[in-house]
């Protein structure tokens, strides 16, 4: 039996931008009806989790891992392994969100490299 998607919640496919240090990024990111998530970059993927906080918010966490292939320097001059991103997001109407939230980058060992603020804008993948 297959549960289609609720309006009211972001689940399902998503095709979006996050903009941050003035530079824009293309990401897929398709929340699972069991609250977990997986994005995909053309530099990374990731998993995480997400959970409705309102009538029309919610927030979602993961962890984006750099493709083996990329070589990605923070503004700090780092090597980048990872991040860890937080959004609080809407869901708006004609199956669009925004969200704002903090990026944190670390490298290589683990150690924070980095941190930025984000802003995001999807719709909804038929």
């Amino acid at each position: 039996m297959s549960v289609s998607p609720s309006p009211s919640t972001p689940a399902g496919q998503w095709a979006g931008t996050v903009t941050h240090d003035g530079e824009v990024d293309d990401y897929t990111v398709t929340f699972q009806e069991d609250g977990s998530l997986v994005v995909v970059t053309q530099k990374s993927t990731g998993a995480g989790s997400w959970t409705v906080t309102g009538d029309e918010t919610f927030e979602f966490f993961l962890r984006e891992d750099f493709n083996t292939d990329v070589t990605q320097i923070s503004p700090t001059g780092f090597r980048a392994a990872y991040i860890k991103i937080d959004i609080e997001a809407r869901l708006e109407g004609d199956g669009k969100f925004t969200g704002k939230g903090k990026a944190v980058v670390h490298g290589t060992d683990g150690t924070v490299i980095y941190s930025t603020d984000a802003e995001t804008d999807a719709h909804r993948v038929p």
